[in-house]
């Protein structure tokens, strides 16, 4: 069953979907997924809409939202920055309990990309028992838009406080910028104290070392973190071997550690 909801985060409106196995309105275990940038709650190739409807199959709800200004979420996309999305991944959980769908010890969190930051922050902060990151991004000063800031753009983002991209067709505001200076996700890994799986496929521009340095910093408290890396794929997992993989390898992990 998936139901259409919205959160409230702040004075912002944001699009969900909760699906759940059957028609019962059971939500319990469940995983809140956390997209990539520029992404949305399905995600490229439908990676999340498939993947809430494989874990639906296997007895297991999700969450899945827009952050504010992407997908069908209020708010514009310029406006965004890495505190906004950790702020409306808190708000994801108090929609959670308000609606008495929120169990610390049922409850996991799926992070894409960027979205692995606001995962690992609110799955240390509220203490959740499970914990899987995709592709996830360490060193925000490597991510691609920050090598794509030349004098022009720099200027633009001085004068107008934005600038325009055409690589994804998107303005990006200055605070978006000054956001992954004022942000370690490092630190959120090292606080969390859970189950943790991290998966990534090999890609030329996006280096293993980022989900390595999770890993490593995974290990200071949480529970044997696993690390799982594929031969193709890449940053999306795109071949049709590594989106199965994935989906499998995620439910299978979800299934052991929320049950």
């Amino acid at each position: 069953m998936e139901k259409n909801i919205l959160i409230k985060s702040g004075k912002y409106n944001l699009a969900g979907i909760l699906t759940s196995p059957g028609n019962k309105g059971v939500y319990s275990p469940l995983v809140i997924m956390c997209h990539g940038f520029t992404g949305s709650k399905s995600e490229s190739h439908f990676l999340f809409t498939k993947t809430a409807r494989f874990l639906a199959k296997n007895g297991i709800s999700s969450l899945r939202f827009d952050f504010m200004g992407s997908g069908d979420s209020e708010g514009s996309f310029e406006k965004m920055t890495l505190g906004s999305e950790i702020k409306d991944g808190k708000n994801a959980v108090a929609f959670l309990k308000s609606g008495n769908l929120f169990d610390t010890g049922k409850t996991g969190v799926l992070g894409f990309s960027m979205g692995s930051v606001t995962a690992a922050c609110i799955a240390a902060q509220f203490g959740m028992k499970s914990l899987v990151l995709w592709s996830p991004v360490a060193f925000l000063s490597e991510l691609s838009m920050v090598k794509k800031i030349n004098r022009t753009i720099k200027k633009k983002l001085s004068e107008e406080g934005k600038a325009y991209f055409p690589e994804i067709g998107h303005y990006i505001g200055r605070k978006f910028f000054d956001s992954l200076k004022e942000t370690d996700p490092l630190e959120y890994a090292r606080h969390y104290r859970g189950n943790v799986l991290i998966i990534h496929a090999k890609e030329e521009n996006f280096k293993v070392e980022h989900p390595l340095a999770y890993f490593k910093a995974f290990h200071k408290n949480a529970v044997m973190p696993q690390f799982l890396m594929l031969d193709e794929g890449g940053h999306t997992f795109k071949t049709e071997f590594s989106e199965k993989t994935v989906i499998q390898e995620t439910a299978s992990f979800f299934a052991a550690t929320l049950g």
